[in-house]
C-alpha cells in the first residue's frame, strides 16, 4: 500500500503498519531487546517485526503495545517501586535499596539499574505518578502478537489498525495541519503524556474505539527517544492515526496546502 502522504512530504521512512494478529507472520522477527524502540527502528528500515507478552526487557512494554492492563504491581519491587522509579528513584527507602541489590546482583543492566535508584524523574512525586497511572487506558487487544511493518509490506488480507509516521518537525506541522483539515474544532491531535510504545499503540488503540477518533503525536517520552536517536536520529517523532482517520488525510493530500507554495517551497520544490 503506497501512501500519498509519504510522497508528498519526502518521508525518509515509511508509513509502518501496526495490528493484532493471532499468530505472527511467517516472516516477521521475535527479537528480545531492553526497548520496544529497537522493533520500530527495524520495522523503520524495512522489517517486519512482532511483539507478544514477555518478549521485550522493558516490563511495561506489553502494556505499552495494549496487549495487558497496567499493571505496576508486577514491576520489580512492585508498585510502589514503580511509582517512585518513575520519579523521585528507590534509593531512600529499606525495600527499594533491597531491590536495587537484587538488580545489581541479577546482571540487570546498568541503565535499568541507574534509572531504579535515581528515578526518571518524570513525575515530581511518587503521588503524581498514582494519578496518571488513573488515566491511563485500557483496551481490549484484538490478537496476543503485535506486528508491526512497513505498509508497503502489508500481504494481501491484512488491514492496519493504525498507521505511524515517523517525522522531523517540518514533516509533524503538516500532519497536525492536514489531521485538522477536514475536521472543525482545534483539538484532533492530541499529545499524551505515556512511554513511547504507548504513544504508538496503546493510546492510538484506544483512540480508534471513539467516535472521533484523534491522531497521536508520540516519542516525546525521553527514555524512548535515548534509544531512538542512536538507531533513527535525533529529530524524529510519532504521529500516529486510526485507520478510518489515515484514510481521510490520505484523500485529501491532494487538495490540500500540500499542493501549495508554502509547503512547496519548503520542500524545495
Amino acid at each position: 500500500m503506497r501512501s500519498n502522504i509519504a510522497q508528498a512530504m519526502s518521508l525518509r521512512f515509511p508509513p509502518l503498519a501496526i495490528f493484532y494478529t493471532q499468530e505472527p507472520p511467517a516472516k516477521a522477527k521475535e527479537l528480545r531487546p531492553l526497548c520496544s524502540m529497537l522493533l520500530v527502528a527495524q520495522a523503520a528500515k524495512g522489517k517486519t517485526m512482532a511483539l507478544t507478552q514477555g518478549t521485550c526487557g522493558c516490563p511495561g512494554a506489553g502494556e505499552g503495545f495494549g496487549l495487558e492492563p497496567s499493571c505496576p504491581e508486577k514491576f520489580p519491587g512492585g508498585r510502589e517501586c514503580f511509582l517512585r522509579f518513575l520519579s523521585i528513584g528507590n534509593q531512600d527507602w529499606d525495600h527499594g535499596r533491597a531491590m536495587i541489590q537484587k538488580l545489581t546482583k541479577s546482571g540487570t543492566p546498568k541503565i535499568m539499574v541507574e534509572e531504579f535508584t535515581e528515578g526518571e524523574g518524570f513525575k515530581k512525586t511518587p503521588e503524581l505518578v498514582a494519578q496518571y497511572l488513573e488515566e491511563v487506558p485500557n483496551i481490549e487487544p484484538g490478537g496476543p502478537y503485535v506486528v508491526i511493518k512497513p505498509m508497503e509490506s502489508l500481504a494481501s488480507g491484512e488491514e492496519p489498525e493504525v498507521v505511524t509516521f515517523l517525522v522531523d518537525p517540518d514533516q509533524l506541522s503538516a500532519l497536525v495541519v492536514l489531521a485538522n483539515y477536514a475536521r472543525p474544532g482545534i483539538d484532533n491531535v492530541r499529545i499524551p503524556f505515556c512511554a513511547g510504545c504507548a504513544s504508538l499503540a496503546l493510546y492510538p488503540f484506544y483512540e480508534a474505539e471513539q467516535k472521533n477518533p484523534r491522531a497521536v503525536i508520540g516519542l516525546t517520552d525521553i527514555s524512548a527517544r535515548y534509544y531512538l536517536r542512536k538507531l533513527l536520529g535525533k529529530n524524529i517523532l510519532s504521529f500516529t492515526v486510526p485507520l478510518n482517520l489515515f484514510k481521510e488525510i490520505e484523500g485529501n493530500v491532494s487538495e490540500s496546502f500540500l499542493t501549495r507554495f508554502a509547503w512547496k517551497s519548503m520542500m524545495g520544490k
